[in-house]
């Protein structure tokens, strides 16, 4: 062993990150100091461990089920911490959201992470999986994956930001709620929120007013759309992304697909600057670049 950590059968193993480790596993858990050997059964048993602003990370085990039942099921109050899950496939550690439409995790400290984990939606119309509140500033979503049970198990909002969540970043995340039936938005501001970035997801749902509805306010922190593919499978209203008419935005390299005829992408671009953007109505159709003018779509 040396300052650089220590080697284990010929591979280093270093610590890169100020805080403890707790671990989580619903299939052998409830041991009371979240360690490899004895983890925790929740994630929710987990955070009350963590101590704030110290880099704290929970990790699941492969198979680790979190139910979230009813609201604020799961608060994570805690600043600076990482969560983050393991395995793959049917085995991918996994957050289930049921029993009740208000069933939500809240967010209320800074600085908080969701990585590699399962979203899945088993109940009807769930209002707002994430809650964010404005003192969740910097909240990251990262190379999770978004389900659903079927048509009925679906969600109204999946993230909604207070006013003043600031430096929301969404990014390597795939959604795939193809059957959900009475979804609004992916991702919803109910105000204000500065420097959101949204960056390498594969997004394909119906949203009836936007996957990202994001035009409560104008946005003043120039949100940035970065090499996206959304696909909004609504067939009677709804784009990929609404943003105020003030907001200045960057779309580049994205890819958005509408499933109505005459519906744009965007909403609304005046203020907003697009590099390299296609976009599609309807299937079997070729693509084109948007804004098709110098003059922004409206």
């Amino acid at each position: 062993m040396d300052l650089n950590g220590i080697i284990l059968k010929g591979v280093p193993l270093l610590t890169l990150y100020p805080g403890n480790v707790y671990w989580v596993d619903s299939c052998g858990g409830g041991g009371s100091v979240g360690s490899f050997v004895k983890p925790v059964a929740s994630i929710a048993t987990a955070m009350g461990l963590c101590t704030t602003s110290n880099g704290d990370i929970i990790i699941c085990k492969p198979g680790h089920i979190e139910y979230i039942s009813e609201a604020a099921d799961l608060v994570c109050d805690k600043a600076d911490v990482a969560i983050i899950g393991t395995g793959f496939g049917g085995n991918q550690s996994k957050i289930v959201f049921d029993t009740a439409d208000t069933a939500d995790i809240d967010i209320t400290a800074s600085n908080v992470a969701f990585c590699n984990l399962w979203i899945y939606i088993n109940f009807a119309n769930v209002d707002g999986c994430f809650d964010v509140a404005a003192t969740g500033t910097y909240f990251t979503m990262q190379g999770c994956r978004w389900t659903g049970g079927s048509a009925t198990l679906d969600i109204e909002e999946g993230i909604n930001l207070a006013a003043a969540a600031n430096f929301f970043s969404f990014i390597n995340n795939d959604v795939r709620l193809l059957t959900a039936g009475d979804t609004e938005s992916l991702v919803f501001t109910t105000g204000e929120c500065v420097d959101m970035t949204v960056t390498g997801n594969t997004i394909i749902m119906p949203a009836s007013t936007a996957i990202f509805d994001v035009n409560a306010t104008a946005i003043t922190g120039a949100p940035v759309f970065k090499d996206n593919v959304m696909v909004n499978l609504a067939t009677d209203t709804g784009q990929c992304v609404d943003v105020n008419a003030a907001t200045v935005a960057v779309f580049s390299n994205e890819r958005y697909a509408c499933n109505k005829s005459n519906t744009v992408p965007v909403k609304t671009l005046t203020a907003s600057y697009c590099v390299r953007c296609y976009g599609v109505e309807l299937p079997a159709v070729s693509s084109l670049i948007w804004p098709a003018t110098a003059t922004a779509w409206t």
